[in-house]
């Protein structure tokens, strides 16, 4: 009739969403008893955590199963956007940042935060045209929490404490600009946190409701920063896991010994992101003729080695057991990523620069590999 009358469609688009379930799968009902109202869970978590759930639980069309400790999840998500918010605010105190950071002067940490959000922009804008509104929720998420606060915001500490000025203002235009961005991401998902929030950081620049949706600048997109940043992310991680396996007390600083391997600048212009990050009193790089200290604990990245000398809290026969595991898992890699570039439908059919990004993996890891078989050699 609409049609008929209009001589139009009445829709160009019609989105369609699955039923929402219990924690169980089994469908609502008052029969079950499992209805879960949404006033209640409100009343108890917050207008937004209970929206944001709803929209991240799901892919379009298939059903949802709603468990209340998802929608605390969120909740938490929330809380985490306010403190990480809060942080910017409270160093932000008589400077105005710029509307976008001078990329010519930034430092590592922050030429990586603003490559990776440049990323999720595209990809939020190429899951939004798709309406994949779920995903494009849960990387901007995993953005914040996993990378901006977890590693930048920590990072950022040392310029910001550093007394020099020009330092923390580079720090304080990259902190700015990623939360401005990150909080027009999320407006449609939790609409009243962000716009709180801006109403604090950003109020000059006009309520978030109407503010311009994020475009990604292809100049922030950066191959090489993401890449050596990965590798020291990979070597904190391996410090802080060595700690945990070893049981090492939380207030015990430990001496780091680091094999740069091909990678000495980088390692050396970045050895106080171990104090701050993994509680290493004292890093230092080894000439590359130095023998590997005896007793370590060795992380490996690339063919980056650190060695924690941690005397006898070190049990050799358990190291042994733990690099013996690392070097079966870096088998398994191995053959995985040899077995890709071994496929001639992947190496014709996929992008030049997947192929590549993909022998650049296996590069890196045969190097870890060696460096393992070695470790294990001389022990």
């Amino acid at each position: 009739m609409g049609l008929w009358l209009t001589e139009d469609i009445p829709f160009h688009t019609v989105y369609l969403h699955g039923l929402v379930r219990d924690e169980a799968g089994r469908k609502m009902s008052k029969s079950y008893d499992n209805v879960i109202d949404p006033l209640e869970i409100v009343e108890k978590y917050g207008t937004d955590a209970l929206r944001f759930t709803l929209l991240t639980g799901s892919t379009p069309g298939a059903d949802m199963n709603l468990a209340e400790s998802r929608i605390e999840y969120s909740r938490n998500f929330g809380n985490k956007l306010w403190q990480m918010s809060r942080f910017v605010w409270s160093n932000l105190e008589g400077y105005t940042p710029r509307a976008e950071p001078d990329t010519a002067h930034l430092d590592l940490p922050s030429r990586w935060i603003l490559s990776r959000l440049a990323g999720l922009v595209a990809s939020v804008q190429r899951l939004f045209d798709s309406f994949q509104y779920g995903e494009a929720g849960r990387q901007t998420l995993d953005f914040l929490w996993n990378e901006f606060a977890d590693w930048y915001v920590e990072i950022s500490k040392n310029a910001l404490y550093s007394g020099d000025s020009e330092r923390r203002e580079r720090a304080l235009d990259v902190l700015a600009f990623v939360l401005n961005t990150s909080l027009r991401l999320l407006h449609p998902y939790i609409p009243y946190i962000t716009e709180e929030i801006w109403g604090y950081l950003f109020a000059g620049q006009g309520p978030l409701i109407i503010a311009r949706w994020p475009q990604a600048n292809p100049a922030h997109l950066d191959a090489a920063a993401e890449t050596d940043f990965a590798i020291l992310m990979d070597l904190v991680r391996g410090i802080r896991n060595a700690h945990a396996e070893y049981k090492v007390q939380p207030a015990r600083r430990v001496h780091a010994a680091i094999a740069s391997g091909d990678h000495r600048d980088l390692i050396g212009q970045h050895l106080h992101l171990f104090a701050r990050l993994c509680n290493v009193e004292n890093a230092h790089v080894l000439d590359a003729s130095a023998a590997a200290p005896e007793n370590a604990a060795t992380i490996i990245a690339a063919d980056v080695t650190v060695y924690l000398p941690m005397a006898d809290l070190i049990d050799v026969e358990a190291e042994r057991a733990r690099l013996q595991r690392d070097l079966a898992d870096l088998e398994k890699q191995i053959t995985h990523s040899a077995g890709l570039l071994r496929n001639e439908s992947f190496v014709s059919r996929a992008k030049p620069e997947v192929v590549q990004r993909e022998r650049d993996k296996l590069e890196s890891l045969t190097a870890s590999r060696q460096v393992i078989e070695e470790r294990l050699a001389a022990l």
